[in-house]
């Protein structure tokens, strides 16, 4: 049976929409990876940022086209199967997605542990110290969603808005109490380490997909899903620009391409004195426990899809408490990563998987959507700039990190076994929405 979209008396406009879409992109990530990507670029990392927003406002067309002609809150998973149809390689496209999330989540573990870790001025043993910090992470929230514990989602809301103005207003006061800009154009750097850092900075606006979740719930989804998408990306992306540059300013060029996950919070030290460095400090730890805890959320759904449409055992719909088991073996997959990889690699790795699974999506739109002129361009970029940004991390990794590389082969033939025995076992196929 079929479920039919909630009726909603007061439909999401242009606005509400938009406002999800930054929420959902404007989260705990870039307390992280705003370093992480500082590391490779220096003080040119706004031109990454850039970048990696017109690619976002190009993948995010490609999503808007999908969304109005499959409204489906499957979202991406419902678009693959669409555009590649019931099988095995639409079944592992959707399993690559579900690694994707397994390694932002340890993404943003990490990086709680690793502020965490300063908060308590830990420096003995601090790599494993960071790693059991993230962990407990891990189990606090899951035991907490297993439970039924409804604190941290009544939060959920209210920190993205905190986190959002803090960030706002932290980038504007670094600009008028910093000396007068002058960033770097990445000449000093070389093209490539700018380049290999596009990866990371298009991974911190993602969160973009959830827009095209709500079409079955926009009153018109031609003239309203399009607006919403490019006015969120948009505004994030001159959000990420002006902290970069104002970072690139405060810090310096030097600090920049070393201070990594803790940049910003050394950025607020350097400007603001202590009061600064520990009111950004603990908004991290709330941000990065908030997020993760919409990513186990999350993922249990996901879990709970995919065993739906038969691509996971069925027993990963089976209950327990207020959550599934879906729950469970998401944590700990993901506490798995956490032990395996460092932040750096966790952050490269799940840049590199993103990046991939939206070019797929990409193909899926030239191939089903039914389009000309500039739409079709547009497409036509979107699968562009999303194969060269891979390309440019395939060659940045080979050349810096080939064991990140191996991972990443790794996860791509694995995914595609994995559902290969899968479907063997339990002899299921993944199914797609009727339109």
């Amino acid at each position: 049976m079929t479920e039919k979209p909630e009726q909603n008396a007061h439909p999401p406009g242009v606005l509400r929409l938009a406002a999800l879409g930054i929420g959902s992109m404007v989260g705990a990530g870039i307390f992280a990876l705003m370093g992480e990507a500082a590391l490779l670029a220096g003080s040119a990392v706004w031109i990454s940022f850039a970048l990696g927003g017109v690619i976002a406002l190009l993948t995010g067309h490609s999503f808007v086209q999908l969304a109005v002609k499959y409204p489906s809150r499957g979202g991406l998973v419902e678009y693959l199967v669409q555009a590649f149809g019931v099988g095995v390689f639409s079944g592992a496209c959707s399993l690559l997605f579900y690694i994707s999330q397994l390694i932002g989540m340890a993404m943003i573990a990490l990086a709680f542990g690793k502020f965490s870790a300063r908060l308590l001025a830990i420096e003995d043993n601090l790599p494993l110290a960071e790693r059991l910090l993230a962990c407990g992470l891990i189990i606090g929230l899951s035991a907490l969603n297993v439970i039924g514990s409804k604190v941290l989602s009544r939060m959920q809301r209210n920190m993205v808005i905190f986190n959002l103005t803090l960030l706002t207003g932290f980038t504007i006061a670094l600009g008028l109490f910093s000396d007068p800009p002058q960033p770097s154009t990445g000449s000093d750097i070389g093209a490539m380490a700018v380049l290999g850092s596009l990866s990371l900075t298009f991974m911190a606006f993602t969160g973009f997909a959830v827009i095209s979740n709500a079409a079955d719930r926009v009153a018109n989804p031609q003239r309203d899903l399009p607006r919403a998408m490019y006015l969120a990306i948009g505004s994030v992306m001159a959000l990420y620009v002006a902290m970069a540059l104002a970072l690139a300013v405060a810090v310096g060029p030097e600090s920049m391409s070393s201070e990594g996950a803790t940049l910003l919070v050394s950025a607020a030290r350097n400007q603001f004195g202590e009061v600064g460095y520990y009111i950004l400090l603990l908004t991290a730890i709330a941000g990065t426990t908030t997020c993760l805890n919409g990513g186990l959320f999350g993922a249990a759904n996901i879990t709970y899809s995919l065993a739906e449409k038969g691509q996971l055992p069925p027993r990963m719909m089976r209950e327990v408490h207020a959550s599934t088991r879906g729950l469970i073996v998401t944590a700990a997959m993901a506490i798995l990563l956490v032990f395996l990889f460092d932040l750096s690699a966790v952050a490269a790795l799940g840049a590199a998987t993103s990046l991939m699974v939206y070019l797929l999506v990409n193909f899926g739109a030239l191939k089903l959507i039914d389009a000309s002129g500039m739409r079709l361009l547009a497409i036509r970029a979107s699968i562009f700039s999303c194969g060269v940004a891979i390309l440019i991390w395939v060659i940045h990794s080979f050349r810096t990190n080939p064991g990140a590389l191996g991972v990443f082969a790794t996860f791509l033939v694995g995914s595609l076994l994995a559902e290969a025995l899968l479907q063997r076992i339990l002899k299921r196929r993944v199914q797609a929405n009727k339109t």
